[in-house]
């Protein structure tokens, strides 16, 4: 498996590959699996869409490991451009970001900058909308029916960026913005990073991990990775998660995860919206649509903009069964 990611993330970051992919006419309907538009006004046209079938979304720009100052703040204005989209459109100010896209890759104290930028914009364009709503964070004594689910989505990324990602997490937190973070169950670490996530109240999505790690850092057996999954949403669905605020966010495609999270909110008398499950957007609809029906809260991943490749294929480096489905798609069966 760690090999297919490695191939993978190869093609992801090879300039001329995607360069030629990106130029090809029969390869873009590969891209709408998953991107939810070219432009940031389609792709909050498609978010509203898919609120009217249950299903709420996060807005992402595409690009991950940005070295220019001219693309990081690319990358921001285009995000700051669908915030106000989203809340005139009724929809929750969700937005994901890659901390190497808006500047971590040149400088963290940047990084934390735009962070702030759009965190900021995220919490003013949600009072504007509505002055009586409440974020939440990081005040534990909330009612759980008036939380917003508005909020920037920090995404994690190879083990490197781990705690640097964290630090600005707790930055932003600290600071009273509307921010959640992503961790993954799979690095040894993530049972200590945990823990503090769920003593401060955090919003917290919790990932397997997608990245190939050496196993000194991470877990690499199949097996392994699936009970640090389930241990670490034991922690997020504790009755002290409960007590401190936490928002679990599960982001898997896989049903025995969910399941076994739906089975510990329920024990632990969780109120439905107090959780989500959240799927890339174009992998298993049929799952997605089941999620709905069983009235479970379900976010979809809104990737838009025009490098599409990258992103693409690094969804195939997650899971070799994702290449079936892409190209079933693609064949119309």
């Amino acid at each position: 498996m760690r090999y297919w990611q490695r191939a993978m993330i190869f093609c992801a970051r090879h300039g001329g590959l995607t360069a030629a992919v990106h130029g090809s006419s029969f390869m873009t309907r590969f891209s709408r699996q998953f991107v939810a538009a070219e432009d940031c006004r389609g792709a909050v046209e498609r978010m509203v869409q898919l609120r009217a079938e249950g299903r709420r979304g996060s807005l992402f720009y595409l690009g991950e490991y940005v070295e220019s100052a001219q693309e990081v703040e690319a990358t921001v204005q285009a995000l700051l451009a669908g915030i106000p989209l989203l809340a005139s459109s009724g929809l929750d100010v969700h937005v994901s970001v890659d901390p190497t896209q808006i500047g971590s890759m040149l400088s963290w104290e940047l990084c934390r900058e735009n962070a702030q930028r759009l965190a900021e914009a995220i919490r003013d364009s949600v009072q504007d909308a509505a002055p009586s709503a409440s974020f939440g964070w990081p005040d534990a004594s909330r009612d759980r029916q008036e939380v917003s689910r508005s909020m920037l989505m920090l995404d994690m990324e190879d083990s490197s960026v781990t705690q640097p990602t964290l630090d600005l997490y707790h930055a932003l937190h600290d600071a009273s913005l509307p921010v959640a973070v992503t961790v993954q169950s799979y690095l040894h670490r993530t049972t200590d990073d945990l823990a503090a996530l769920v003593a401060k109240g955090a919003a917290v999505r919790l990932v397997k991990g997608a990245f190939a790690e050496p196993a000194s850092r991470a877990h690499v057996r199949r097996a392994d990775v699936d009970d640090a999954y389930r241990l670490h949403m034991t922690m997020l669905f504790s009755s002290a998660a409960r007590e401190t605020g936490v928002y679990p966010v599960l982001g898997t495609h896989d049903e025995r995860m969910m399941r076994f999270g739906a089975s510990l909110a329920q024990v632990g008398g969780w109120a439905s919206d107090g959780w989500e499950v959240e799927m890339l957007l174009g992998v298993r609809p049929a799952v997605q649509q089941r999620l709905v029906r069983q009235g479970t809260a379900l976010r979809l991943y809104c990737p838009f903009g025009q490098s599409w490749w990258p992103y693409s294929v690094r969804r195939i480096g997650e899971n070799p069964r994702n290449a079936l489905f892409v190209l079933r798609s693609i064949a119309g069966v």
